[in-house]
């Protein structure tokens, strides 16, 4: 793994005070959007509860952040991420900054068994989705469909 990897974020790791808890100061962090996937509330972890979640989907994009990251915060978020469960898996992908540039990252996709139908998340979780996405500047109209999304 190299020493330094871009992390998109697009569901609560958005928000600035919950990363920077789960993985120290935040060093970089550029608003970009991944092409080729859609934005899900279908992650049902064991008690219920729903996550986001992104599915690929050629038509559509998803909007977020992009953190730089050492070795040592992507570790940690996949404690938190609950990697080791299958919760979530990190997948490579390609998302695009505002000046149109090309940026390599890692995302977390919901493992295979955790993909459910889609639902409504709490109202904590969205809060913290939204707050997260107007910190960083995403498009109301795309803030407005996760809104939507949730219900």
């Amino acid at each position: 793994m190299p020493l330094e990897k871009w992390y998109f974020a697009y569901g609560s790791n958005l928000l600035v005070a919950q990363m920077q808890a789960r993985t120290g100061r935040i060093r970089q962090a550029v608003r970009s959007r991944l092409t080729g996937y859609c934005f899900a509330f279908n992650n049902r972890d064991e008690n219920g509860e729903i996550y986001a979640n992104i599915v690929p989907d050629l038509t559509s994009e998803v909007w977020g952040v992009v953190y730089l990251c050492d070795t040592e915060a992507l570790l940690k978020m996949d404690e938190f991420e609950g990697v080791a469960d299958g919760c979530y898996r990190r997948i490579p992908v390609t998302v695009e900054n505002d000046s149109g540039e090309q940026i390599e990252a890692t995302a977390y996709i919901t493992g295979e068994s955790f993909v459910g139908e889609p639902g409504k998340p709490s109202r904590e979780y969205l809060v913290k989705i939204v707050s997260g996405a107007r910190q960083h500047g995403l498009p109301e109209r795309y803030i407005e469909m996760i809104e939507k999304l949730a219900g």
